[in-house]
């Protein structure tokens, strides 16, 4: 497992801060945010069929073995192409079907936790670890070698990454009797609260994804500044990786909730308002709480809570409500803040925070009354 996150966030790290730079040198810059799009509201068609199908088969492997090799497939067709209508078309499907994977691997971590006890933070670290050297180690090869190592990279890493899903483990789940399990956990106890508050915690991220580097630029730091800030964000999140099972293990996931909640009111109100180096980078050490502690809770909250039949499905649930619905509303909304004044699209996202926050506190007494009445009906 730690060996395909490595390559699949080999991937990502390509992706997401330099894939844009290839694709403007084969349409036309405006298409860039289009093409981009597309795999972004792809998702909320993938993640919802992909997570179906592996509840109803219990098989997560075959699923990510096709989603690899589809993605393989498009990155050889795609520069053969013409116009940014095919490119959208063809990369919007093949983003889709890599994100897609995100849900389907960690589902299969988290199965292997439950029944050979693997630690799924360590095995994830290695993600974040991956992200950093293959992101850096590309961008500076693309400087060098010209832009197209950026395609060669992608191509190479993706053929990695179909090459590793071969030897995932087997591991799979019963199947579900019912026919439409996609939308089965939202008849959970508190399932449909708990995928709210994580999914709009996760998604506050929005304003730190799309436009951080924009606001360093135009506060003064150069590309190199801005990339140490990034990469002490996800140095702070492979720490918290290592330790997060211990933490929700000792004080449970929905405490940890409330906590990545009031770490992120924290996180984004700093950044609204800081200039100083020192001030940045304390903020973004706070990755730890807003992305690896979340999401690690989620984790925890889904394997303690959710029957592992329909486990694919809520984890899909997840994934397209906060990198679907919620992620793509907040992006826009933060781009138009942004255009007004660059640290509103922060204080925005510190209110949401905000939100999340008494969301995680309802959450979790909630939960706590829950168990305390399932361990006096037991008694």
């Amino acid at each position: 497992m730690s060996l395909y996150y490595i390559a699949f966030f080999s991937v990502y790290g390509i992706a997401i801060p330099l894939w844009p730079r290839w694709l403007e040198h084969h349409i036309s810059i405006e298409y860039v945010g289009v093409v981009m799009g597309a795999a972004y509201w792809a998702k909320l068609v993938f993640v919802p069929m992909t997570s179906w199908i592996a509840d109803v088969t219990g098989n997560r492997k075959s699923i990510l073995i096709a989603l690899a090799l589809f993605v393989v497939a498009a990155l050889i067709v795609l520069p053969h192409m013409e116009g940014w209508v095919l490119y959208a078309l063809i990369w919007g499907a093949a983003g889709a079907a890599l994100s897609s994977a995100v849900p389907l691997s960690d589902g299969l971590t988290l199965r292997a936790q439950q029944t050979i006890g693997i630690d799924f933070g360590k095995a994830r670290l290695w993600g974040s670890l991956s992200f950093i050297v293959f992101s850096l180690l590309v961008g500076a090869t693309a400087d060098w070698y010209g832009i197209d190592a950026i395609y060669v990279a992608m191509l190479l890493t993706a053929a990695f990454l179909l090459l590793v899903s071969l030897f995932l483990p087997g591991i799979r789940t019963e199947p579900d009797k019912g026919k439409a399990p996609f939308f089965k956990p939202l008849a959970l106890p508190n399932f449909p609260l708990f995928v709210v508050t994580v999914s709009l915690l996760l998604s506050t991220h929005a304003g730190l994804y799309g436009f951080s580097a924009i606001h360093w630029a135009n506060i003064g730091y150069t590309n190199a500044e801005i990339t140490l800030f990034w990469v002490i964000g996800v140095v702070a999140e492979i720490g918290m990786f290592a330790i997060s099972g211990w933490l929700i293990g000792r004080f449970g996931a929905t405490p940890m909730i409330a906590v990545a909640a009031l770490g992120g009111m924290v996180r984004w109100l700093l950044l609204a308002f800081a200039s100083s180096p020192l001030i940045i980078g304390l903020a973004q050490t706070l990755h730890a709480l807003t992305f690896a502690l979340l999401y690690m809770a989620f984790i925890g909250y889904i394997g303690k809570r959710v029957p592992p039949a329909i486990s694919a499905s809520a984890q899909g649930l997840y994934d397209s409500l906060a990198m679907g619905v919620f992620f793509g509303i907040f992006t826009i909304a933060a781009g138009w803040l942004h255009q007004l004044d660059g640290s509103y699209n922060f204080l925005f996202m510190s209110s949401l925070s905000a939100i999340g926050l008494v969301l995680a506190l309802i959450l979790w007494r909630r939960v706590w009354r829950f168990d305390r009445l399932q361990t006096t009906q037991e008694g």
